[in-house]
C-alpha cells in the first residue's frame, strides 16, 4: 500500500489552523518521498489563537467525532489518497467519505483528535509527528527546579520589595540530583525527560503498563527503575510527573487517593493533559498538606478560571499551556513529520505508524 504512494501520482488534501502555516504544510509534503499530483487545502478552527485553547481541550477531551469541521472536507476527501492535518479532527464519518485514503498524517504527538479505531478499520496508516518530546521535557524540568527551589516565588516576592530566604519548604529543599522522580507514562516525553533526569543524577521510577525493561534498555535506559505497582512509585518519589495520554482509561485518572499516597514533602507536576488530573483533588490536597506543592501548565478548563485557588498558593507554579511551544515544536513540525515520513517510505521502520500493529501495511 505505501510503496504506492511513491509509484503512482497522489491527491493531498491538506486541513491547517491558525498554529501552523498552510505553506509550510504545503512546503513540508512536496519534500516527502509522496509522488505528488494535487494539493487542495482547507482551514479549520478559529482565527485568533485566543480562541483556539478552548477548542483544543475540547477536541482532547472528547476526541474528534463531536467537534465540526469544514462542511467541504467530506466533498474533498472522497478521492483524496493522503490526509494531512494539524488539530483537525479526523472522525469515522470522514474516514468513511474516503474512498481513496491511503495514508493520515498529523504533525502533532497526540492522536486524541484522530479516530484511529477506525482509520485501522479501514487498514489507512496513521502518522503521528514526534514533534516536542524534547521541548516538554526541558520545560518540566524547569517546573521542578523552579517549584522546589523557589525561583519564581523568590521573584515575586522582590518584586514585593521583600527580602527574604526563608520559603514555605525551606527545610526539605534538595536538588535534582538527589531526588527521586517519579515519572507516570514513558511514551516519547517521558523517556526524553528520564534520560535528562538521569544524566543530571536523579534516580527514575517510572511506572508504565505497556514498556519492558527490555525496550528501556534498548533506549539506553538501564539506570531508569520500572514498576507496575502504583502505590511503589507513588510513596517513594520526591517528585511525581504525568505524561500519559488522555483517553477514556486516563479521564480523571489522579484522585485524591493518589496523593493520600505520596510523601507529605513531595511535589507534583503535570505538563501531559488537564483531563487525567482531579483538579478539586489537588486543591483539596494541597490544602490538608497531602503534599508540599504542585507545578501545573495543563487545567481542566482553559485559560484557568481567574478565581481559582490554585492562583493564591504560593505552593503552586502555573503556567500556560507552554510546555510544547517552541519555534521548533510547532511551527516547523511539518518538517520533522517529513523526516518521519520519508524514513517511513524509504527504511520501512513500521513503529512510526501509530497502529502498524492492527493493520496490513503491505
Amino acid at each position: 500500500m505505501l510503496n504506492k504512494l511513491t509509484q503512482e501520482p497522489q491527491k493531498i488534501l491538506i486541513i491547517n489552523d491558525i498554529n501552523v502555516d498552510i505553506n509550510v504544510m504545503v512546503d513540508a509534503v512536496k519534500k516527502t518521498r509522496i509522488n505528488v499530483k494535487e494539493i487542495e487545502t482547507l482551514y479549520f478552527g478559529p482565527n485568533n489563537k485566543e480562541e483556539f485553547p478552548s477548542l483544543q481541550l475540547d477536541i482532547e477531551r472528547h476526541g474528534p467525532e463531536g467537534v465540526k469541521i469544514p462542511e467541504e472536507a467530506y466533498e474533498k476527501i472522497k478521492d483524496a489518497d493522503v490526509l494531512f492535518v494539524h488539530f483537525c479532527p479526523v472522525s469515522s464519518k470522514l474516514i468513511e467519505k474516503a474512498e481513496k485514503l491511503k495514508l493520515i498524517m498529523t504533525n502533532r504527538g497526540g492522536v486524541e483528535h484522530i479516530n484511529v479505531d477506525a482509520a485501522t478499520a479501514r487498514n489507512i496508516p496513521v502518522v503521528n509527528c514526534i514533534r516536542n518530546a524534547d521541548a516538554v521535557a526541558e520545560f518540566t524540568i524547569g517546573m521542578m527546579i523552579d517549584l522546589t527551589r523557589d525561583i519564581t516565588l523568590s521573584h515575586n516576592y522582590l518584586h514585593k520589595k521583600i527580602w527574604t530566604r526563608d520559603y514555605y519548604n525551606s527545610a526539605c529543599q534538595k536538588t535534582l540530583g538527589n531526588s527521586v522522580v517519579g515519572l507516570i507514562g514513558l511514551g516519547n516525553v517521558g523517556i526524553s525527560l528520564a534520560r535528562k533526569l538521569i544524566g543530571m543524577g536523579s534516580k527514575v521510577i517510572g511506572y508504565d503498563e505497556f514498556i519492558s525493561k527490555e525496550q528501556l534498555e534498548k533506549k539506553g535506559l538501564e539506570k531508569l527503575e520500572l514498576t507496575r505497582d502504583q502505590d511503589y512509585i507513588l510513596s517513594n518519589s520526591d517528585i511525581i510527573s504525568l505524561h500519559l495520554r488522555l483517553v477514556p482509561a486516563t479521564e480523571n485518572w489522579f484522585t485524591i487517593d493518589q496523593f493520600k499516597k505520596m510523601k507529605k514533602e513531595a511535589y507534583f507536576i503535570n505538563s501531559a493533559r488537564g483531563g487525567i488530573l482531579n483538579y478539586e483533588d489537588l486543591r483539596t490536597a494541597l490544602k490538608q498538606g497531602l503534599i508540599a506543592g504542585a507545578a501545573l501548565d495543563v487545567f481542566d478548563s482553559e485559560p484557568i478560571r481567574w478565581d481559582d485557588p490554585l492562583l493564591e498558593m504560593e505552593n503552586v507554579l502555573v503556567t500556560s499551556h507552554l510546555a510544547g511551544t517552541t519555534l521548533d515544536s510547532i511551527a516547523l513540525s511539518p518538517y520533522i513529520l517529513t523526516r518521519d515520513i520519508n524514513e517511513i517510505l524509504e527504511k520501512d521502520i513500521c513503529d512510526r505508524i501509530v497502529n502498524y500493529r492492527n493493520i496490513d501495511i503491505g
